[in-house]
């Protein structure tokens, strides 16, 4: 009996229905997004084991409760995710379906699933773009939620020096920055704690992979959603609010009608999420792969460019 429970079939089908239960309860998503978590999660139980499960699981909670985070406050000033803050397949889908198929990743790269036996930093490099994906829409959500109670008014990511209100797309703060490297901590913290206590649940091979590990939780926490900002301000569809001057992706803001301003009409925050993600996993196959030098100049540039605009 105890070996049937055991199974990760089994122990996945139950994991899930406890969480998606109380996940419910506390309102973080509706029932499209329950059955989308839940299809997300089961597979990354399923294929990626407990420590990935754990990683993701961080994400979903934590998400969760920044959003619920003063809520009503928020939604005074239109910046309140809609729907009372419940989460739908569109935002579960977008945000996990990469660490999903990487997590998938790390399941076909074992020895022994497709070929008997193969190079361990395959399963490394996709570990790593799960890391980053998950690292990325940590980032964001969480720099979202809380970034918008900056004491600091915040600056469009495209020029720096530019100020804008506070729920404009592409806008950037000191707190929203300090949240994004603080989730790649815990991340990487995750990640080590199962790198020592339990080093068989994670794929990490030798000390070099291991002293890669945290900073690329907190490299690819703070590019990638930075990245998700920059998507957001150049290709996401915006709207002005000519009430109190933001740019959003709401045709409503202050109780009015916003006005259509740039952007492509069909790419809405999901996609910018989806894409975020894409990238924010590439950033970790490229992290793991020892390349941080070119990570940073290519970080360092863009900094220097975009203040000098």
């Amino acid at each position: 009996m105890l070996e049937l429970l055991f199974h990760p079939v089994i122990s996945g089908l139950i994991i899930m229905a406890i969480i998606g239960a109380l996940a419910y309860r506390a309102h973080f998503v509706d029932v499209s997004g329950l059955i989308g978590a839940f299809v997300i999660g089961f597979t990354v139980w399923y294929t990626g084991g407990v420590a990935a499960f754990t990683i993701i699981l961080f994400f979903f909670f934590s998400s969760g409760m920044a959003t619920k985070y003063k809520y009503k406050a928020k939604a005074k000033v239109n910046l309140a995710q809609e729907g009372k803050g419940k989460r739908s397949w569109k935002n579960v889908f977008g945000s996990g379906l990469i660490p999903m198929i990487f997590s998938i990743g790390i399941y076909i790269t074992k020895p022994g699933v497709l070929v008997a036996s193969i190079d361990p930093f395959w399963s490394f490099a996709m570990f790593g773009g799960f890391i980053g994906a998950i690292a990325t829409t940590a980032a964001d959500t969480l720099a979202s939620e809380i970034g918008v109670f900056s004491k600091s008014k915040p600056r469009l990511i495209t020029n720096l020096r530019r100020k804008v209100p506070r729920g404009t797309i592409g806008a950037v703060s000191l707190l929203g920055e300090a949240v994004a490297v603080l989730a790649g901590v815990f991340i990487g913290t995750i990640a080590l704690l199962f790198a020592f206590l339990a080093p068989g649940w994670i794929p990490i091979y030798n000390i070099e992979q291991l002293i890669m590990i945290f900073p690329l939780a907190i490299l690819t926490a703070f590019m990638g959603c930075n990245l998700d900002s920059l998507i957001g301000a150049i290709v996401q569809n915006r709207f002005v609010c000519e009430i109190c001057g933001a740019i959003v992706d709401k045709e409503f803001h202050c109780d009015y009608e916003t006005k259509y301003v740039g952007g492509y009409k069909s790419f809405t925050n999901m996609h910018v999420n989806f894409g975020s993600s894409g990238m924010g996993a590439t950033l970790g196959i490229v992290l793991g792969a020892g390349l941080f030098v070119w990570i940073l100049g290519g970080l360092f540039f863009w900094i220097l460019a975009s203040s000098s605009n």
